[in-house]
């Protein structure tokens, strides 16, 4: 098909229940029985849809707490919101195969103020990959879709497959989506 691999972050809340619990949040699509192996792809489903783990959104358009670092300041929050994200990494990584989780930081119109969100990034990187001297295991750096395939590529595993499609989708009890992608109004 030309591409090395899909993520989308919406399907339906059950699904995603099942797939973090069984690790399959990841698999290969085989979206069509007569094309064969030409349309396999390597799909993920992202966490959180695509925005940030919760209470680590830095955007204008939410209420968290960025990440206070000055030392003078009676509001200096870094352990309290590294101890908090590390959570968020084990969390999230509970319904991944490898040991390489990716951890989206966006939503719709999101990052008019991109400089806010990416001080604040930088700074929670800096101060987590910190805690690597006291045995941590985690290493937070900014990638792209196609880094993160190559990691997982180079994890020399096989993946769980899916044929059918991600249809119906509800993103909670009695709240489906199912005419959305329809071509025909209703």
């Amino acid at each position: 098909m030309g591409f090395d691999g899909l993520f989308f972050g919406r399907a339906d809340y059950e699904d995603i229940q099942t797939r973090n619990r069984t690790k399959t949040r990841e698999m290969v699509w085989k979206g069509s029985a007569n094309l064969g192996e030409q349309s396999w792809l390597f799909t993920g489903i992202l966490p959180n849809g695509y925005s940030a783990p919760d209470s680590f959104c830095f955007d204008y358009r939410c209420a968290d707490q960025p990440i206070m670092d000055d030392n003078h300041l009676y509001d200096q929050n870094v352990q309290e919101r590294v101890q908090a994200f590390l959570q968020a990494a084990r969390d999230e990584a509970a319904g991944y195969a490898t040991n390489h989780i990716i951890m989206t930081f966006g939503g719709d119109f999101y990052y008019r103020n991109a400089n806010e969100n990416f001080k604040n990034l930088d700074k929670l990187i800096k101060y987590v990959n910190a805690q690597q001297a006291n045995g941590s295991n985690i290493n937070v750096f900014y990638s792209t879709p196609g880094c993160y395939l190559y990691a997982l590529n180079k994890a020399d595993r096989s993946w769980k497959s899916k044929t059918d499609d991600f249809f119906p989708y509800a993103h909670n009890p009695h709240a489906f989506w199912t005419g959305y992608f329809s071509s025909r109004s209703a």
